[in-house]
């Protein structure tokens, strides 16, 4: 019934700003607005606890087995983070979200109880992370030589798309009888042209596939000083197919 009651609201307000108005227009739309943006937010926040959500296995922190740890398997950091997902067809905001790149799983905490959820792969088409986008993948034929099936983060997304895939290799050493733990990057990034994925391992995998511009993007290179190293190569990539893209809009 509350869905309800929540739906007929916003098809209320939607009705109300097609009407004409007369006095006081400018006040009686900001009104109108309001009103509309608060319904919205109410339906969106209907689905906290909606089953297409929370039906994920729990996810257990297999990082507290050991007796210490360097780093954590989680991106970016390992408190929940503000974002959003793409799952069983359906957008779901306002979420506190972790993302183990180990496992390559998205984590949820339940809103009602402590138990930590892991939503299913198959079912997601997207999320983001901050001011992260990921998107899932799913190899086939012609790709599953390059890339694998999991979520890559979307770093340009115009005529060339530039992916990187988060990972990290978990370690164990034994030290005085017990096990500890580090956990080390192991990112990769992907160039997507024309359908066709290619992985980046350095300056010229880069160059190679932006030859149709080659005089430009040589000439920029050196102007701006890019540096394709292994601490640098992202942020250079990024900025060239931005520059790149731009010669081609």
């Amino acid at each position: 019934m509350k869905m309800l009651r929540i739906t007929g609201g916003l098809s209320l307000c939607l009705f109300a700003l097609s009407l004409p108005t007369w006095g006081q227009q400018s006040l009686g739309d900001a009104r109108l607005a309001a009103s509309v943006a608060a319904a919205q937010k109410q339906y969106t926040d209907s689905f906290a606890g909606s089953p297409k959500l929370y039906n994920g296995p729990e996810y257990v922190d297999y990082a507290k087995r050991y007796h210490a740890q360097i780093g954590h398997q989680f991106f970016s950091a390992p408190d929940r983070q503000p974002g959003s997902v793409e799952y069983n067809n359906q957008v779901f905001n306002n979420l506190r979200l972790n993302y183990d790149v180990v496992l390559d799983q998205v984590v949820l905490q339940h809103p009602t109880s402590p138990l930590t959820m892991r939503l299913i792969n198959e079912q997601m088409r997207a999320f983001t992370l901050n001011d992260h986008q990921f998107v899932r993948l799913v190899a086939d034929s012609a790709s599953r030589n390059v890339i694998r099936t999991g979520y890559y983060e979307v770093l340009v997304d115009s005529q060339v798309q530039l992916l990187a895939k988060r990972a990290k290799r978990q370690q164990e050493q034994i030290i005085d009888g017990k096990i500890d733990v580090a956990y080390f990057d192991i990112d990769e990034l992907f160039i997507k042209k024309g359908g066709v994925y290619h992985l980046i391992r350095n300056k010229s995998s880069v160059v190679r596939l932006l030859a149709d511009r080659n005089k430009e993007i040589q000439r920029y290179i050196q102007e701006h000083k890019l540096n394709f190293n292994k601490k640098q190569r992202e942020a250079a990539t990024v900025e060239l197919l931005r520059y790149y893209s731009s010669l081609r809009s």
